[in-house]
C-alpha cells in the first residue's frame, strides 16, 4: 500500500511540475520583482511575524488558491492543508475538523466542543457547526497544526484554522465576481468596496451570494436533494482617533437555507433487510458511486450565523495593548427523514438548536529587541446553547423510542495567559509559555414521551482548573536557517454526553494533549526556494472520540479513549526560474495515528466473538485511528506572463491526495475507503491593469467520487450495511468565471 502511496505522490507531483512547466518554457522579459518569493506574515503567535521564524507547524492557504479554483467553502480547507480532514454525516451539528487525526464530532454539541478551534478576525467560535459556512472576502487562512492552548485557548488541544478577512483600504477600491458552473447549476457572485471615510477611518463592505441544486436524486418523488443556497455580508469599519489608538469594528451575517444533508446507501446487508429491498426494488444500485436516495419525509438543514466585534489596539511606549470585544449567535434547523425509505420508520428526526457567547480577550504585547519578548494577557468565554430535538419511531411501541428532548447547557472558561522568548543570544532563544484556566460546565436535559406519558430529567454541573503550557528552544543556524524543538501540554474542557437517546447526562473527562515537536526552517534567497519540516508526536488522555454505538437504536455516544500520533509534515515554496512569475507550492504529511488504551472501545455493527467484540466492547488499542490517511499532500503551481496587447494570462494547477482511510467510528475494517487524488485547474486573461479577468475552472476533474464518513444504515441488515455522505466536491465540476476590479 505504501509503495502505492507514493506512486499516487509522484505521479501528481509529476503533472503539476510538468504542466506548470510548459508555460514558463515561451516565457520572454518578465517583472524581476515577481521572481521572488514574497515573504509571508502571519499572526500565529497572536503578533505579526514572518513565517520562517515562527516555531509552529503553520500552513497558510493565500486568497490567491482559493479564488483561482472558485473555493469558496470552509470544507474546501482539507483539500490545501495537508493533515487537516473533516467528519460531516448530516450538517452543522455534526461538523468537525480534525487535526493530525485528533478531533471531535458529536450531535452532542450542546456541551462538547471540537478539538480544533476556528477563529476569525480573532474571535473563536465555541461551536464547530458555526464554522461551516463559506469563506468571503479572505485574506488568508492560517492553519496552526498541534496544542495551541497556551495563546488561544479555547478547544485548540488538536489546532486552530484562524481565518483573517480583507482590511479596509486607504484608497477606493471596487470588486465584483461572479461564477457559473456544472452540473448542478452553481453559481457565485460577490462583491467588495472599500476605501477611506475621512481623514481617520476606513470602511469596508462585502456581499456574497452561492447557489447550487441538489445533487442527490430522491427517487421517490424527484426531489434534487442536498443544495446550497446561502448569503452573506460583511463590515468593517477602522478608526483612528488618535496617533497611537486604532478601532476596527466588524459585523457580519450569514444564513444558508438547504434541502440538505442526505446519504445514500454504499453496501447492503446479506440477507438485505426490508429498508435495503425496497431501495433495491426503486432501481437504487449500491456503491461508492451512488448518488440516489429513496425518503417520503423532509430533508433540510437552515443555519444563521452572525455577530459583532470591537478591537482596539494601543501604542503605549514600544507596547501594545489589545481589546477585542465580541457578540455572536448561531442557530441551526435541521431534520432529517432518516430511515431511507418511503415508510414512516422515522420520518421525524427534528432538531431547533441555538447558541450564543460572549468573549473579550485583553492582552499585552512587548517590543522585540530586549533579553525578554512576551504576549501576555486574560480571556473571558460565556456561551450558552439550547436545543430541542423530536424523534418519532411510529412503528417501535417502546417507551422513549418516540420523544422530546430540550437540552440546555452553558460553559464559562476565564483564563490567564502568556508566552515568552528569552533571547539568551541573537541566535539563541528559550521559549517559555504558560495559561491558568478555570472552566464551568453546566447542562441539562428533559425527555418527554407523548405516546407513553413518562418524563424524564437530569441535571449536572462541575467547575475544573487546568494549567496548560509551552517549552521549547529556538536557534538560528544561518540568517535563512532556523531549528526548534518544543513540548505543550493542552487542554480541550470537558462536559457532558447530551445526547437525547441516552436518559443521563454522562460525564465526558477533559481532554490533555502531550506534544513533543521539532522543526527546521529554511530559505535558499538565491534558489528562490522556502522549504520547512516539522516532526511531532503527541499522546492525548481523555480523547473525546464519538462512536456509534450499534443500539438498538444506533446512536452516537462520546468515549474518553487515548490518542497517539506521530509523523513528519512537510511545505515548501519555490520560484524555478529567475525572470518568471511561477511558483510551485508543496505541502505534504505522514500521519501514523492510533488509538492508545481504548479496551472498553463499542463494538461495531454485527462485530462477533471471532472479531474481538466481548461484552458489548472490543480493545482498540494502537488500532489506527478513523478518518486520518496516512499520507496527505497538496501540490500547486501559478503562473503569469504578459501576452501582448496590454493582456496578461495565468495558468494554475492543483493536486490533492490522501492515501486510504478508515471511514467509520468504531473502527470497522470493512469501512476502509482506498485513497484518491484531486485535479483542479484554471485558465485565465486580462488586462494588464487587472480591470477585469475571464477565467475557466475546473475541479476535480478526474470525477473522483469519495466520502466524508460512513456508518451503519438506518434500518439496515445486522451486519455489512453501510451509507455514506458524499459531498458535492466528489464530482467534476467546470464553470466560467468574471471578475472586475475599479
Amino acid at each position: 500500500m505504501q509503495k502505492v502511496n507514493r506512486h499516487r505522490f509522484m505521479t501528481a507531483a509529476s503533472v503539476v511540475g510538468l504542466l506548470g512547466g510548459l508555460a514558463p518554457v515561451a516565457a520572454r522579459a518578465a517583472d524581476p520583482d515577481a521572481a521572488q518569493l514574497a515573504e509571508i506574515v502571519v499572526t500565529a503567535q497572536k503578533r505579526e511575524e514572518r513565517l520562517q521564524e515562527v516555531p509552529l507547524s503553520v500552513v497558510v492557504v493565500p486568497a490567491q488558491t482559493l479564488q483561482a479554483f472558485r473555493m469558496n467553502q470552509v470544507s474546501d480547507l482539507q483539500h490545501l492543508a495537508p493533515g487537516l480532514t473533516l467528519s460531516n454525516a448530516a450538517g452543522p451539528r455534526s461538523f468537525g475538523f480534525f487535526v493530525r487525526g485528533i478531533g471531535t464530532s458529536s450531535f452532542s454539541s450542546e456541551s462538547i466542543e471540537g478539538s480544533t478551534a476556528f477563529v476569525v478576525d480573532g474571535v473563536v467560535l465555541g461551536q464547530s457547526g458555526a464554522s461551516l459556512t463559506d469563506l468571503p472576502d479572505v485574506d488568508r487562512v492560517e492553519v496552526l497544526r498541534g496544542p495551541q492552548g497556551t495563546l488561544f485557548g479555547k478547544n485548540a488541544s488538536a489546532g486552530v484554522i484562524s481565518v483573517t478577512t480583507r482590511r479596509p483600504s486607504d484608497t477606493f477600491h471596487a470588486e465584483a465576481s461572479g461564477s457559473w458552473a456544472s452540473p448542478d447549476n452553481e453559481w457565485r457572485a460577490s462583491g467588495l468596496v472599500t476605501g477611506p471615510l475621512g481623514d481617520h477611518a476606513r470602511g469596508l463592505i462585502s456581499a456574497r451570494i452561492n447557489r447550487r441544486d441538489g445533487y442527490i436524486d430522491n427517487v421517490f418523488d424527484h426531489r434534487r436533494l442536498n443544495d446550497q443556497d446561502d448569503w452573506g455580508v460583511r463590515g468593517k469599519l477602522e478608526l483612528d482617533p488618535s496617533q497611537d489608538l486604532q478601532v476596527t469594528l466588524i459585523g457580519d451575517y450569514w444564513k444558508r437555507t438547504a434541502d440538505c444533508c442526505i446519504w445514500t446507501l454504499e453496501r447492503v446487508a446479506l440477507p438485505p433487510s426490508a429498508v435495503e429491498l425496497a431501495q433495491l426494488a426503486a432501481g437504487i444500485t449500491p456503491g461508492p458511486d451512488n448518488l440516489k436516495q429513496d425518503v417520503d419525509g423532509d430533508v433540510f438543514s437552515n443555519s444563521e450565523s452572525y455577530g459583532v466585534s470591537a478591537q482596539a489596539d494601543y501604542q503605549l511606549g514600544g507596547y501594545t495593548v489589545t481589546s477585542i470585544t465580541a457578540w455572536r449567535r448561531f442557530l441551526t434547523t435541521d431534520g432529517l427523514d432518516s430511515d431511507s425509505t418511503p415508510l414512516n420508520l422515522l420520518d421525524v428526526n427534528f432538531a431547533d438548536f441555538s447558541q450564543r457567547q460572549f468573549t473579550q480577550e485583553l492582552r499585552l504585547t512587548s517590543p522585540k529587541g530586549g533579553f525578554v519578548d512576551y504576549v501576555a494577557g486574560a480571556f473571558y468565554f460565556d456561551g450558552k446553547v439550547h436545543s430541542a430535538s423530536v424523534q418519532l419511531f411510529p412503528s417501535v411501541p417502546l417507551p422513549f423510542a418516540s420523544k422530546l428532548v430540550v437540552n440546555e447547557a452553558r460553559t464559562k472558561n476565564l483564563a490567564l495567559f502568556g508566552q515568552a522568548n528569552l533571547n539568551f543570544t541573537s541566535q539563541f532563544r528559550g521559549i517559555v509559555g504558560g495559561r491558568v484556566l478555570r472552566e464551568r460546565a453546566e447542562a441539562e436535559k428533559d425527555r418527554r414521551d407523548p405516546r407513553f406519558g413518562l418524563t424524564s430529567t437530569a441535571n449536572a454541573d462541575k467547575t475544573d482548573h487546568a494549567l496548560v503550557w509551552r517549552l521549547g528552544a529556538q536557534y538560528d543556524v544561518t540568517h535563512d536557517v532556523m531549528a526548534f524543538a518544543t513540548v505543550t501540554r493542552g487542554y480541550k474542557g470537558g462536559g457532558y454526553d447530551t445526547n437525547i437517546t441516552i436518559a443521563g447526562l454522562p460525564d465526558v473527562k477533559p481532554e490533555k494533549p502531550t506534544n513533543l515537536e521539532v522543526g527546521l526552517r529554511t530559505s535558499w534567497p538565491d534558489q528562490r526556494l522556502v522549504l520547512n519540516l516539522t516532526a511531532f508526536h503527541t499522546k492525548v488522555k481523555g480523547y473525546q472520540a464519538g462512536a456509534r454505538d450499534p443500539g438498538p437504536p444506533p446512536f452516537t455516544r462520546i468515549f474518553n479513549g487515548e490518542g497517539l500520533t506521530k509523523g513528519v509534515e512537510m511545505d515548501s515554496a519555490w520560484k524555478p526560474l529567475a525572470g518568471a512569475d511561477w511558483t510551485l507550492t508543496a505541502s505534504g504529511a505522514y500521519v501514523d495515528a492510533r488509538w492508545g488504551s481504548f479496551a472498553n472501545a463499542p463494538c461495531f455493527p454485527g462485530q462477533t466473538a471471532a472479531q474481538g467484540c466481548v461484552g458489548a466492547q472490543q480493545d482498540l488499542t494502537h488500532a489506527p485511528l478513523p478518518l486520518t490517511p496516512k499520507w496527505s499532500g497538496s501540490l500547486t503551481s501559478h503562473y503569469e506572463r504578459a501576452v501582448g496587447e496590454g493582456l496578461r494570462a495565468s495558468l494554475d494547477l492543483g493536486a490533492n491526495l490522501r492515501s486510504s482511510e478508515l471511514m467509520a467510528f468504531p473502527n470497522d475494517p470493512s469501512t476502509r475507503r482506498s485513497g484518491y487524488t484531486l485535479i483542479n485547474a484554471s485558465v485565465g486573461v486580462g488586462p494588464e491593469s487587472r480591470a477585469w479577468r475571464v477565467s475557466v475552472f475546473g475541479r476535480n476533474l478526474t470525477d473522483k467520487r469519495y466520502s466524508l464518513i460512513d456508518f451503519s444504515t438506518p434500518f439496515g441488515g445486522a451486519s455489512g450495511s453501510y451509507s455514506q455522505f458524499i459531498p458535492a466536491e466528489a464530482q467534476r465540476r467546470v464553470g466560467v468565471a468574471l471578475d472586475l476590479r475599479y
